[in-house]
């Protein structure tokens, strides 16, 4: 996966969460227009345990099971928030879940696009069925939120395989998302 906007960090570290075995996923997405952007992934899967946090950094470093695999997501997270002027962080204990915050400086001249968020929230709240998937999204003072769980009760339980629902989903996040930048 090529990390060329700030979606596709989200959707990386989203697909993190995931594999760790979280139950929870919140995603915040925080923007000011024109100024900043800031996102949080909270989940409550198996955790970093403290010596391999300091790690986690480190590009050449992975958990996934492949060969020649390396984890390049945070990593290069951090840098793009950094070289924009922004901030990186990340929290996580074994048992309990990780946190990764960040923001980046939209008007910096190094800050990547922010790409298509729709397309990212749609994966998202789509990607696993025993995943709880929680979205705040605001910019300015408008903003919206979504609950895996309640889409799935208004959609119904086969939203996240239908390509129809999912089309329908998508579509109703990109006008929310067309609403946010007029606002």
């Amino acid at each position: 996966m090529g990390l060329n906007t700030i979606s596709d960090h989200i959707l990386d570290i989203l697909q993190n969460s995931m594999d760790s075995g979280a139950s929870e996923v919140e995603l915040e997405i925080a923007e000011r227009s024109g100024e900043e952007f800031y996102f949080m992934i909270a989940d409550n899967g198996r955790g970093i345990e403290a010596e391999k946090l300091k790690i986690v950094l480190d590009p050449f470093y992975t958990e996934k099971k492949k060969q020649k695999v390396f984890g390049l997501g945070l990593p290069f997270l951090k840098q793009a928030a950094e070289n924009t002027g922004g901030s990186f962080s990340i929290e996580s204990y074994p048992g309990a879940g990780t946190t990764v915050e960040t923001t980046l400086v939209l008007s910096h001249i190094d800050c990547q696009p922010i790409g298509n968020l729709a397309e990212v929230l749609v994966s998202a709240l789509t990607m696993k069925d025993n995943v709880r998937v929680l979205v705040e999204r605001v910019n300015g003072e408008s903003g919206y939120s979504l609950d895996s769980v309640e889409l799935q009760e208004l959609m119904g339980e086969d939203f996240r395989s239908n390509p129809v629902k999912m089309k329908k989903l998508y579509g109703f996040l990109e006008e929310a998302e067309r609403a946010l930048r007029r606002n």
